[in-house]
């Protein structure tokens, strides 16, 4: 091939690509993202326990709480970019992003829904972080509920709801909540409610209570990796009511055992775990070994935001214990400057 009669083939290539329809640049293939992996093919059905995906004339459904995420083919580069903001803690860059999408440039029902649903968690992740109102994140989460009562979201929604009452002070309000995902007909739903109303309990001082609903999550002989990760949790809740009711030795043992055999990646469990075992050493009257468990929560675990608060007001009086009243000071202003509204902020 002559080097001129190259130059005018690539050069048409060139004009081809350039000139090419963008349709093709935008999959229009659904993709469900699960915890251990990702269903392609088209979303045939959502109800609020599952996603049924078709492939070449198959459906298979997926249950809602094995489910990380889906990505609808067609939809808006913004809403993706969203998603993967709060899945690594960045509740204002979704929301500033879920802000640039124009509403008109979408008909689709369920991107529509998760448009408003991560726009509804975005704000309530904000407000649980001491960045915003619960009362007014709550009211975001409510009206994405009454619009939407078949999205595969309505039970995290429902549990984000009770979320923000326990973080404005309502327990009994936010039990309530929590109680309405025993009604599904599933052993997940029906164990992660008697594992957040037993949490209930546990704010209002009801430990007997609190341990008898973790009691039900522990004993349960469902399983799966979804199970397992509620039974962890109930087991350190319940050793934190232990703790809570004088059993702090038998409560110190099983939390250190929990933080022994817990995934690494379980960010959200170590944090509560370590704040649990600074409890039991400060009931223990061992400020030392609280002050360097809370430390591991705000060294390591800053990204959860309700545990991490907690672990900077407990470090201010351990701080000054030790004659630190630098270190303390700093926890103090880190404390006031990332979590404002938290609850530990107030007291």
């Amino acid at each position: 091939m002559s080097r001129r009669l190259l130059l005018q083939t690539t050069a048409w290539a060139f004009l081809a690509l350039t000139l090419a329809p963008t349709a093709f640049a935008q999959s229009t293939i659904d993709r469900i993202r699960r915890h251990n992996g990702v269903d392609s093919g088209k979303v045939a059905a959502i109800t609020p326990l599952g996603v049924t995906i078709s492939k070449s004339g198959v459906e298979s459904t997926v249950p809602s709480e094995e489910i990380e995420a889906i990505t609808f083919g067609g939809e808006p580069p913004g809403l993706n970019t969203a998603r993967n903001a709060l899945q690594t803690g960045r509740p204002q860059e979704a929301l500033e992003s879920l802000a640039k999408i124009d509403a008109t440039d979408v008909t689709r029902e369920e991107v529509i829904a998760d448009v408003d649903f991560y726009t509804a968690l975005a704000k309530a992740r904000l407000a649980l972080a001491g960045s915003g109102a619960p009362d007014a994140a709550a009211a975001d989460v409510r009206a994405f509920m009454a619009k939407h009562g078949k999205s595969f979201h309505l039970p995290q929604a429902i549990e984000t709801l009770g979320d923000l009452l326990m973080a404005a002070g309502q327990p009994s309000n936010a039990r309530t909540e929590y109680a309405k995902l025993a009604k599904a007909k599933s052993p997940y739903f029906e164990l992660n409610s008697a594992l957040l109303v037993g949490r209930t309990y546990q704010a209002e001082g009801d430990h007997a209570k609190a341990i008898a609903e973790f009691a039900k999550v522990v004993a349960s002989t469902d399983d799966g990796a979804q199970i397992a990760s509620l039974k962890l949790a109930a087991t350190l809740d319940r050793a934190v009511s232990q703790a809570a009711a004088g059993q702090v030795k038998e409560a110190t043992a099983a939390i250190s055992d929990i933080i022994a055999k817990a995934p690494p990646e379980d960010a959200t469990l170590l944090a509560r775990a370590y704040n649990a075992l600074g409890d039991c050493y400060l009931q223990r009257k061992d400020p030392r070994g609280a002050l360097f468990a809370f430390l591991h929560v705000d060294l390591l675990y800053s990204q959860e935001a309700e545990s991490h608060a907690k672990a900077l007001h407990e470090l201010i009086p351990l701080w000054k214990n030790v004659g630190r009243d630098s270190r303390a000071q700093e926890a103090a202003e880190k404390l006031a400057e990332k979590y404002p509204g938290s609850r530990w902020a107030k007291q």
